[in-house]
């Protein structure tokens, strides 16, 4: 290896014509003969300094360059050409911009997971997460010892349960179908993002002409009108069993079997006055095993709620279950699926549903999207004894 500074001294007889900076700097001989010696032989020490300069402008090394090159062209062309591309070449190096640091501030993960059921496309589309306490309200009759014991095995925090809103987009090649629509603002900061992720999506609210509701929880219909008053999907026909629509749309509903504050339940009731009210005249109710259109049928699911319905979406040999709110994560409802949640109104004809749907899953082996397991909550479901495990899909980067 060369030192950088005693080199300039040998070309120019004056080491003062080199930056501090420079002495010590080291380059190996093979890159000192050809980029240094040979073609800056005979050149000015202000061009050497320049050259070698990074902190002056990159515009003062031109001039000396082009100066320099027109002593030098008469004498000897091959060597003028060196100059030039070896000149430029070092002094692009050398002129290199910093590369800007990552903004931290404003990074975030995607809320859309493309994915395809036969020749449907389809994407799940987040509308973002909760934290919330898991006692009383996630497993109120189990014992304390065991719901802690439950997160600790999966390094959760047994102070608190992350709840995922994942709605599902399907595009049939003849309807452009929503699968419930969020919470929109009625729980507060944390969600209301599936708007943005359908546009991220490069899916337009008014083309979706379909929406199907699993039940009328408020993290299930809360988008149906957006904040401005306004219907957030327009052009849409809504669909939900009939059994869940005469129970919300009541004049007296009794949400009293939930083991939730009495704010809460009101909350429940006001949001399905809202949100349902305004879709009274583009409302369609369906009845169980009834195909709501090509392609997805409708699979009854009560406990939860009355009227609750998982579906089916079939494609070519392609099958795909929504389940709902039929189970809510793995460390509660599928390794103990007898325990109840809080917001269950029928907690034993809940269980009941919740095993019949996982032993058909986990026998069929059906690619199942489950609404509050985390993100993109699509997987499968193995029997364990009594029990149930999740297997997530393996991550497609080209769905």
């Amino acid at each position: 290896m060369q030192d950088l500074s005693a080199e300039c001294y040998a070309l120019t007889g004056d080491i003062r014509h080199f930056p501090n900076t420079l002495k010590g700097d080291r380059i190996s001989n093979q890159q000192y003969q050809f980029f240094v010696k040979e073609p800056t032989r005979g050149l000015s020490p202000l061009f050497h300094r320049n050259l070698f300069a990074p902190s002056l402008n990159h515009g003062v090394n031109m001039l000396l360059l082009i100066s320099s090159m027109l002593r030098w062209i008469k004498r000897s062309p091959l060597k003028a050409i060196s100059l030039i591309l070896s000149a430029i070449l070092l002094s692009l190096l050398i002129q290199m911009p910093a590369v800007d640091a990552v903004n931290w501030e404003n990074s975030f993960n995607s809320g859309v997971y493309h994915f395809a059921v036969g020749n449907f496309k389809a994407a799940i589309l987040s509308d973002g997460l909760l934290n919330l306490p898991p006692l009383p309200t996630y497993a109120p009759a189990a014992d304390p010892e065991e719901v802690e014991q439950a997160m600790v095995e999966r390094f959760w925090s047994p102070d608190e349960l992350s709840l995922y809103f994942n709605a599902l987009y399907v595009d049939t090649g003849t309807h452009q179908v929503l699968i419930d629509t969020g919470a929109g603002t009625e729980l507060g900061a944390g969600l209301a993002k599936l708007t943005q992720n359908l546009h991220s999506a490069g899916i337009r609210p008014q083309d979706i002409d379909i929406v199907v509701i699993t039940h009328a929880h408020p993290d299930h219909i809360g988008g149906i009108v957006a904040p401005d008053g306004q219907l957030t999907f327009p052009n849409a026909e809504y669909y939900i069993s009939a059994a869940e629509w005469q129970f919300w749309m009541a004049e007296t509903v009794d949400l009293s079997p939930l083991k939730i504050p009495d704010q809460f339940q009101q909350g429940m009731k006001s949001a399905a006055q809202k949100h349902l009210g305004a879709i009274a005249n583009q409302i369609y109710q369906f009845q169980p095993d009834q195909e709501i259109v090509p392609g997805i049928t409708a699979i009854a699911a009560p406990g939860h709620t009355p009227g609750q319905s998982a579906l089916r979406i079939t494609s070519e040999a392609s099958q795909l279950i929504v389940a709902a709110d039929v189970f809510f994560n793995e460390a509660f409802d599928l390794e103990h699926p007898d325990w109840q949640t809080g917001f269950d109104l029928n907690p034993p004809q809940a269980a009941q549903t919740r095993r019949r749907l996982l032993n058909q899953i986990a026998g069929d082996r059906t690619m199942v999207i489950a609404y509050h397991m985390p993100f993109p909550a699509l997987g499968y479901v193995r029997s364990w004894g009594d029990r149930y495990e999740w297997e997530p899909v393996l991550w497609q980067f080209d769905p």
